[in-house]
């Protein structure tokens, strides 16, 4: 089994699902599935980068690449405290008083430094720093352009954005429950934070995309954490600051899952086609024989999905 080379970008925030998806990623680093080359956060919370490096640590890895959003006023609201102000001010972790570089700068030295065609991406947030990484130019790490060096690094990016059709009715009647929009009318929360750089990167990004739509993690996860006997389990921990009964929906450790696990029967693909967002963030989804684009369904009972990965989180 070839092992993955990983770059994760997530915006640890807004959601507590991003630490489940973050703590998935270092258990499948544990058990040789893939190797972790960095984690970029996508807003300006200044508390993201100490809650991944926290979880990170937690499973063994304090000195893993992280990089933050430059700009400021993005997603920084304190509803979006929630959890990570805690976790970075009481787990260990190294940004409590700094932050960590710039991350298009991060992810540029980390490509530069990888062999061809050997880098994967993970998406779990707004779009906006692979959007700024497609806009880079030549640097002190390479003279080529961002989308040059993504399509001369990448394979793949697996994104949690957009909407897309339910292939089984048990997730289409739990869709019914979420959203009396038509899935034509609905603008996905990840896309919606900032839909140009969602354009930019459906239209330019270089390389075969999956898109795990908001449909495919309407199922929860991680309840079973709260009977964990260490209370500073970073899902134990974020999860009951975020949550009502310690579950949550979930899009990110679905995505991470799907991207990671080989041949995981878990999922399906849909048919080739491509996906493109409108100048509202709505999701338009066109089937062509010929195009770099899928989205991914549910392929077991979504009880079995979930189980799966409680049972996995618990024993690590």
């Amino acid at each position: 089994m070839k092992l993955k080379n990983i770059i994760l970008d997530t915006d640890i925030g807004p959601d507590c699902d991003d630490v489940a998806a973050i703590a998935l990623l270092n258990v499948y680093a544990d058990m040789g599935y893939c190797n972790i080359l960095g984690i970029g956060h996508c807003t300006s919370n200044p508390y993201g980068a100490g809650a991944i490096d926290a979880t990170c640590a937690y499973y063994g890895r304090p000195d893993i690449q992280i990089g933050t959003y430059a700009k400021e006023g993005f997603l920084s609201e304190s509803k979006f405290m929630v959890y990570n102000r805690d976790m970075t001010m009481t787990l260990p972790n190294r940004y409590r008083e700094s932050q960590p570089e710039n991350v298009v700068s991060m992810y540029r030295r980390i490509l530069s430094e990888q062999p061809d065609q050997s880098v994967e991406f993970i998406a779990i947030g707004p779009l906006n720093n692979l959007s700024d990484l497609l806009d880079s130019t030549a640097d002190q790490f390479s003279d080529l352009s961002g989308i040059e060096l993504v399509k001369r690094k990448v394979t793949r990016l697996v994104s949690m954005a957009g909407i897309f059709q339910p292939a089984s009715e048990e997730n289409a009647e739990r869709l019914r429950e979420f959203t009396t929009q038509p899935i034509e009318e609905y603008v996905e929360y990840n896309v919606r934070c900032d839909v140009p750089a969602a354009q930019n990167v459906a239209t330019n990004w270089p390389t075969p995309k999956e898109y795990l739509g908001f449909e495919a993690g309407l199922l929860k996860t991680c309840g079973p954490l709260q009977q964990h006997p260490d209370d500073n389990h970073p899902i134990k921990l974020s999860y009951k600051l975020y949550t009502k009964d310690g579950s949550r929906f979930s899009w990110d450790p679905l995505t991470v899952e799907y991207a990671i696990v080989p041949n995981c029967q878990h999922y399906k693909k849909s048919v080739s086609g491509s996906v493109r967002f409108d100048e509202q963030g709505r999701t338009v989804w066109t089937p062509d024989e010929q195009g770099a684009d899928h989205y991914i369904m549910w392929n077991q009972p979504s009880d079995v999905i979930a189980t799966d990965i409680n049972v996995l989180l618990m024993s690590m």
